[in-house]
């Protein structure tokens, strides 16, 4: 009985054991379909900022590669890390001296620098990513707006000195009028006295050279109203030429016109003689005898170029910053006010006068006109 008894006792912890170990089997396999599924839902949350990030990456290389400023990363050895389509075209153009001039710039800050007749300006900052440090340049070329910045202030000093100049001319004129009239009653008085009648006619010439100076101030004062047409440059260069011929005769010039006879321009067409004329006179005077002057053009649908180029003297880099301003010359007998004109009257026409110049080698004129 006893024994029996016992049987069953253990029969039962037996049963309540398998029970509690059954629950706690269904407990585990719940929490591993839970854990399963946690780990499912995070697999996708991670697939998906995967693809996010993949996606973001993607997006900023796009905008690195598109940006119009050039981009360019290196570490501290100097080694390119990135370098966008743009960092990479300027860099092909200009060289190893880009990199260089560019180089020397390792602080964080904004800068502007020069080569070769470009303007740059860069932004420097610095950056350490995963134990590496460098300098990120993000760079723009901006000649386009140095050129318009300094064309903006020619055209202010051109106005205050036009507007100066055109007061003293007035105040000028009206005694030198009085001058020119008391010089001829003298003159007529000096009958018969030839040695004084000469010094009459000496200060007659010269006030006739002083009216002329004081007309190309005026000139160069006063509004410029055009009358555009459609001409061939070749006609136009032809009259000028066969008026200055005899002036490159005296000096042997060796005169190459390469004008093309289809090209055209839409101009005045005294005024734009008027240029050509003050172009070449000047080139024949900054040649030595037996110099060189080739004149040339170009046209299409938008645009009239023509170019003077001399073998002369040449213009040093200063003088050229200057050499539209008025009264700025180097010749002893100039008035330094053709150039001011020329210029006056390009701009007049909505066109562009670009000059260039190595010393002792040659000076060139292009000037651009629109159709």
């Amino acid at each position: 009985m006893e024994k029996e008894t016992k049987k069953s006792i253990d029969i039962n912890e037996l049963h309540e054991a398998f029970k509690i170990f059954s629950e706690a089997s269904n407990n585990l396999t719940a929490s591993y379909e839970a854990l399963k599924g946690e780990v499912e839902r995070l697999k996708d949350e991670i697939r998906v900022k995967n693809q996010q990030l993949k996606e973001y990456g993607e997006l900023v290389d796009t905008i690195l590669m598109n940006s119009s400023s050039g981009i360019l990363t290196i570490n501290s050895d100097k080694e390119i890390l990135l370098k966008n389509n743009i960092a990479e075209n300027i860099i092909k153009t200009f060289g190893n001296e880009f990199l260089n001039l560019l180089y020397t710039f390792d602080e964080t800050g904004l800068f502007e620098f020069s080569i070769k007749d470009n303007y740059f300006k860069v932004s420097v900052s610095k950056f350490n990513m995963n134990n590496v440090s460098g300098l990120i340049y993000i760079f723009d070329d901006i000649t386009n707006l140095k050129l318009m910045e300094i064309e903006k202030q020619r055209n202010e000093k051109l106005a205050l000195m036009g507007e100066m100049a055109a007061n003293i001319a007035h105040q000028i004129r009206n005694p030198l009028g009085s001058i020119e009239l008391f010089t001829s009653l003298l003159q007529r008085d000096l009958k018969g006295d030839e040695p004084k009648i000469n010094l009459t006619n000496s200060i007659l010439k010269g006030i006739k050279t002083i009216n002329s100076t004081i007309s190309n101030i005026l000139l160069f004062t006063k509004d410029v109203k055009v009358k555009k047409q459609l001409y061939f440059i070749a006609d136009i260069v032809d009259d000028v030429v066969l008026y200055l011929m005899h002036l490159m005769k005296d000096k042997n010039i060796q005169f190459i016109n390469k004008i093309n006879e289809n090209d055209t321009i839409y101009c005045d067409i005294e005024l734009t003689k008027q240029c050509i004329m003050n172009l070449i006179h000047n080139a024949i005077d900054a040649v030595d005898n037996g110099g060189k002057i080739m004149i040339s053009s170009f046209s299409d649908d938008k645009y009239s170029k023509i170019e003077i180029t001399d073998n002369g003297h040449g213009i040093s880099e200063d003088f050229l910053n200057r050499l539209f301003i008025p009264f700025q010359t180097t010749k002893a007998k100039g008035t330094g006010l053709g150039l001011s004109i020329v210029y006056k009257i390009i701009k007049a026409h909505g066109g562009n006068i670009i000059p260039e110049s190595k010393p002792n080698e040659y000076t060139s004129f292009k000037i651009i006109m629109p159709k």
